[in-house]
């Protein structure tokens, strides 16, 4: 039934698609929403493969808009993926190539332009519901970064303290876990509803399905992938109410709606048929959905292997609300509408895969060049072994096997632009902080925030 539904959604959709195209040109400016789930895998959703997931609301997104396949996060794993998506830059450019820990002192500093910035300085409504984790002192925090609300939690639910944070206000400590989907879901309704009238963006930032798993009562047991299957099915089920919330307010077709993940699955979940997994180098960590709706705009059904990475979401998010990225600074996203509208190749020659200050990999249309990799917990250089790996995504898009010896040609050219990469960021590397709890107990644990 529901793959009927689709496909009727599909056909009238097309049959509509001229008259709505000649329509779009009398829009205002689209409301955005931005959906993050967390460690969500390439082929944990049904548009994707999915076998034992059913995403009806996400399938529904990619039959009423374009799925990107070839899509990648800006890390392989959470703070500096979300940097990345939010200013539209490697995360080494921002200092937030590692993950903030609770004892962190450091985030995502003031200098930095996020969409939020962008599209509030442009008269948009601008609100955060989710998990931020890019900082958590004052001015880390995500109303200094251009978000007027914020619903949520600092940072990983495996990390404490954990409290769900209204604005700068605990409003439940611990956090429960069970009810985070339904309440971010809620948080999100009220605010689409309440900025009806005037364009708002909304980055939805989902804490599942990153470990520990959790679901409500009334939605355990139902999908047949156990308890990573609820969650994820029960994620989805929130997608669908923001969709009937946007619906019902009369803003679906002014509403551009993007669905991604901050990196690969982690200890469960499905990559695809793809090598790796989260916090690795090969494309499973990194490789992730993308949709994205826009009725009238982006024609409905389509699917694109032109490669992108989700710093293309700010200067994209830019060009449909008639803006220009940052120019004082460097944005190495593109601008990707003709993808997303008009089936245009890719406006990147190129896609850098950074590991922390490292770049582990780089692809480009058809090949894909490992520079490095981890066996057990120790990191592999195969650069420096004289072996690094070269595969072809096109004959072998599992990266089984390398044709270095076939191409040596192409790995001299990525490795050129390696160089050239590694010669422009050299003086933004930056050591990692300590993963584990400090010993000093004047080290502030969670966040330390202000209330004025």
């Amino acid at each position: 039934m529901n793959s009927l539904c689709i496909l009727l959604t599909m056909l009238l959709a097309a049959i509509f698609w001229p008259a709505a195209q000649a329509k779009s040109s009398e829009r205002h400016p689209p409301n955005i929403v931005v959906i993050m789930a967390d460690d969500m895998g390439w082929g944990d959703i049904g548009a994707n493969g999915a076998s034992l997931i059913k995403t009806p609301n996400i399938d529904r997104l990619a039959a009423e808009g374009i799925s990107l396949t070839s899509f990648y996060a800006g890390a392989n794993v959470c703070t500096p993926s979300r940097a990345a998506l939010l200013t539209g830059r490697y995360p080494i450019r921002s200092g937030m190539q590692h993950v903030v820990m609770p004892h962190s002192n450091s985030g995502l500093p003031q200098s930095e332009i996020t969409i939020a910035e962008m599209l509030r300085d442009a008269g948009y409504a601008t609100g955060m519901v989710g998990k931020w984790h890019l900082g958590h002192r004052d001015e880390h925090w995500p109303t200094a970064h251009g978000f007027d609300e914020f619903l949520g939690v600092a940072y990983s639910n495996d990390m404490k303290p954990f409290d769900l944070y209204h604005h700068k206000t605990v409003v439940q400590s611990p956090a429960e876990q069970s009810e985070l989907t339904d309440r971010y879901a809620d948080a999100a309704i009220d605010f689409i509803s309440r900025h009806r009238k005037k364009p708002f963006f909304l980055y939805y930032a989902e804490t599942f399905p990153h470990i520990p798993l959790a679901v409500p009562k009334n939605a355990t047991g139902v999908s047949d992938a156990g308890l990573y299957g609820d969650v994820v099915e029960h994620l989805d089920g929130g997608v669908g109410r923001i969709l009937a919330a946007l619906e019902a307010n009369g803003l679906s077709d002014n509403t551009l709606i993007i669905l991604t993940s901050d990196n690969g699955p982690w200890f469960e979940g499905d990559p695809g048929m793809l090598r790796g997994r989260k916090g690795g180098t090969h494309e499973g960590g990194f490789r992730v959905p993308f949709i994205a709706r826009l009725p009238g705009v982006i024609a409905p059904g389509e699917v694109s292997q032109e490669i992108a990475m989700n710093i293309d979401i700010l200067p994209t998010v830019a060009a449909f609300a008639g803006l220009n990225p940052p120019s004082d600074r460097t944005i190495d996203g593109r601008n990707i509408t003709g993808v997303l509208t008009r089936k245009e190749a890719s406006p990147h020659d190129v896609l850098f895969f950074f590991d922390g200050n490292d770049i582990a990999a780089i692809r480009d249309r058809r090949y894909r060049l490992v520079l490095s990799t981890f066996y057990r917990s120790y990191p592999v250089p195969f650069e420096k072994f004289g072996m690094p790996l070269l595969f072809d995504l096109e004959r072998d898009p599992q990266e089984r096997f390398s044709y270095m010896r076939e191409h040596p040609e192409v790995a001299a050219r990525l490795l050129a632009r390696v160089t050239a990469m590694r010669t422009n960021v050299a003086d933004l590397r930056k050591e990692a902080g300590n993963p584990f709890l400090p010993k000093d107990p004047s080290i502030p644990i969670g966040p330390v925030l202000s209330h004025h």
